[in-house]
């Protein structure tokens, strides 16, 4: 129960802010319409045109990032030759020494 309380209770406080916002009247307008009207004032474009110019190249360089590392990747791996340890000759196996060599869980060397 506790666990469905609280989603509840943020719901009904966003749903309430909301409804304050656009119906309740501060002086002569709404909330939602004294925000309407700083973001049409001249100052308030300049202030977004200001964070676009800093923002947008940031952004771009992350784009050219995440997808340049995809569109430059190459699409096919060139096929390799089998060169299985069992299936080479013998003088053509590299030799390993004891302390290199994997030790399996259980075997007895």
């Amino acid at each position: 129960m506790a666990r469905l309380l609280r989603p509840l209770i943020s719901l009904a406080f966003i749903a309430g802010s909301l409804w304050l916002a656009f119906t309740v009247k501060l002086g002569g307008r709404t909330f939602a319409e004294h925000i309407d009207r700083i973001g049409q004032t001249p100052e308030a474009h300049d202030l977004i045109e200001g964070t676009r110019s800093t923002v947008n190249p940031v952004l771009q360089e992350a784009t050219d990032r995440v997808l340049g590392e995809h569109i430059e990747a190459p699409t096919r791996a060139e096929p390799q030759p089998a060169t299985h340890a069992a299936t080479m000759r013998p003088e053509a196996r590299p030799r390993v020494s004891t302390p290199e060599r994997v030790k399996l869980p259980g075997a007895r060397r």
